[in-house]
């Protein structure tokens, strides 16, 4: 082979070479990006899922001199609760810390 050769093969190799390191970075990103937009929904369901739980006290306290609603707003105040005790638990297991208070 001529040196010509040569280097025209180990250029074509050294670019095949970037192409993939250069497609291997941007799927790393691309999954980091993407667990950063799933920690930040994560986090405003959190929010929404607490407003939810306070809106729901609010409406137990509400109506405790009706016994008909009374179990819906039970009902709702558990699940509303549970719903948010849950999300925070995932949260928790995904690392994410932050402060509602």
């Amino acid at each position: 082979m001529e040196e010509k050769e040569i280097v025209t093969k180990k250029e074509k190799t050294l670019t095949g070479l970037a192409n993939v390191l250069e497609g291997l970075y941007n799927r790393v990103y691309q999954i980091k990006d993407q667990e950063i937009d799933d920690d930040q929904q994560l986090v405003q369901n959190i929010k929404k899922a607490y407003e939810e739980w306070r809106d729901a006290e609010n409406f137990f306290h509400s109506v405790s001199s009706d016994p008909d609603l009374v179990d819906h707003a039970i009902y709702k105040l558990e699940a509303t609760k549970a719903r948010y005790t849950y999300l925070l638990k995932q949260a928790k297991a995904n690392g994410i810390k932050m402060n509602l208070h």
